[in-house]
């Protein structure tokens, strides 16, 4: 917040409560010392101002106090490190998420101008955010430097000459000249290597199984459940059909789980994700390429048209824009799901710095074969890509393997309402059960949370699975019932 705001929004209110407040205390006392911002007949000096308990405690201290003050210097902004809150305490933990991301990337400005001679620019391997005319990002590359007399660490843009100061940092936990040169290259070394070394599509998830001999097939009398392995208890399938089942070809007809392809557009519409999808593809098709940023995001021009030609669930981009007006690739969190799948499924292509519709997979952009297209799309989200990538962030490789017994599970148990707590004893295998960590709680609402948020709603993005909640269900939670689509029924065909 810059001096000057602060000081026009204390005197807006202290005209709004001067008829209420009657009663002056020393104990709390704002106190402004700068001569140079403050109005020659208001300084120096301090205001002393008593508001109610509700006013001080979330005015005072979380609007203004939480706030560290920005100057203003030749056109700079300039950053007292000293305001912020001190680390780990009450103030630091409530700081704002959007300050706390700043403050983060100061620290690292700090570590890097600190880790070089003084003077010495230094490619800190952040893009500049700066917001251009046309709404885009300025992309360019920030530099970092430390200057002495005073003490200071400038930061900018190669672009657009954005530009800024860090000061009164010396003697932080961040401030690394008192190590020795030896030191500093190990730092440099480690801090360029975290950032190249992070790929934010790499996805470990198959890395555990990628010899064939192991993962969940190697051991069937693990894997599935050894308490029953003929189905009498449960009334079936018996182990070996189980393995049949979950290691069988789905795109084969003659498979005991197959994805029928012969579906009509209109019936598949109803998946606003695979909605969305096609007219990812489309639309890219016909602009032939979308272009990157430098971080390997859409650009916020591409971002704005895909939002006009997809659909979301209700009200979802609405909410988003009232936190903000430009929103990039990774605040559409669902549209980069689609994105990432689309990648995975080898329908896009990245060509250094664009996007490119792989003409290899023209004849799935028929409406013809949108069959064909949904299943690809439905077999690369639940064999290929990591289920808790739009969900909770949890790689639950066991959950995702047993997706074919899932799936006949629910055709048999699920055509009408049924609670998700009375679902679980009949749709998971053993090891899902050991997976999902069953034995050391007391109740079931983790492992149904996390069945919710990964299995359940990836089902209801492809508008196989509908959710509702009973009338017990608490506002803000999960809910509790779900049912198939007559979709569902009609893509999924079981022999068994």
């Amino acid at each position: 917040m810059h001096m000057t705001d602060l000081y026009a929004e204390i005197s807006t209110v202290l005209q709004f409560y001067s008829s209420t407040v009657l009663q002056f205390y020393d104990s709390t006392v704002l106190r402004f010392y700068s001569s140079t911002v403050l109005p020659p007949s208001h300084s120096p000096g301090f205001y002393k101002l008593t508001l109610s308990h509700l006013f001080v405690k979330y005015y005072i201290y979380e609007r203004i106090l939480l706030t560290p003050c920005v100057m203003e210097k030749e056109n700079m902004p300039v950053i007292d490190f000293s305001e912020f809150p001190e680390p780990y305490s009450d103030a630091f933990v409530w700081m704002p998420e959007t300050e706390f991301e700043q403050y983060e990337i100061y620290c690292e400005y700090i570590q890097l101008g600190t880790s070089v001679p003084n003077g010495t620019k230094i490619e800190s391997g952040f893009y500049c955010r700066n917001e251009m005319p046309d709404g885009e990002l300025c992309d360019g590359t920030i530099y970092v430097t430390q200057l002495d007399e005073p003490a200071q660490i400038r930061w900018s843009c190669r672009i657009c000459t954005e530009k800024g100061a860090i000061i009164n940092y010396e003697g932080t936990e961040w401030d690394n000249s008192h190590l020795s040169e030896n030191e500093k290259e190990m730092f440099l070394e480690s801090f360029f290597t975290d950032i190249e070394g992070d790929d934010l599509f790499e996805d470990e998830f198959f890395d555990l199984f990628e010899d064939s001999s192991q993962g969940p097939f190697a051991n069937f009398e693990y894997y599935l459940n050894p308490y029953d392995p003929e189905g009498v208890q449960t009334g079936g399938p018996s182990s070996a059909v189980i393995e049949e089942l979950l290691k069988c070809d789905w795109t084969d007809p003659d498979s005991p789980i197959y994805l029928n392809k012969n579906l009509p557009l209109k019936e598949l519409e109803k998946s606003y994700f695979f909605y969305s999808a096609r007219q990812f593809l489309l639309t890219l098709k016909e602009d032939e390429a979308f272009k990157l940023t430098r971080t390997n995001s859409m650009k916020r021009s591409v971002v704005r048209r895909l939002i006009g030609q997809t659909r979301w669930p209700e009200n979802y981009i609405e909410n988003l824009s009232k936190y903000k007006e430009n929103l990039d690739e990774m605040d559409v969190w669902l549209l980069h799901g689609v994105r990432v799948l689309l990648e995975l499924a080898g329908l896009i292509e990245q060509d250094e710095d664009r996007l490119h519709f792989n003409e290899d997979y023209l004849h799935l952009l028929d409406e013809a074969n949108a069959g064909q297209l949904y299943r690809l799309l439905f077999s690369t989200y639940f064999k290929q890509m990591n289920l808790g990538y739009l969900g909770s962030t949890f790689e639950l490789p066991n959950l995702q393997y047993s997706i074919p017994f899932i799936l006949y599970k629910l055709d048999i148990l699920a055509r009408k309402w049924i609670s998700i707590e009375e679902l679980l004893p009949d749709i998971l295998l053993s090891s899902v059960n050991l997976e999902l960590d069953f034995e050391f709680h007391e109740t079931t609402e983790l492992s149904r949370d996390l069945l919710f948020e990964d299995l359940f709603s990836s089902l209801n993005r492809f508008a196989l699975l509908q959710t509702r909640k009973s009338s017990d269900v608490k506002s803000g939670d999960y809910p509790d019932q779900v049912r198939i689509t007559p979709l569902m029924e009609k893509f999924l065909v079981f022999k068994i």
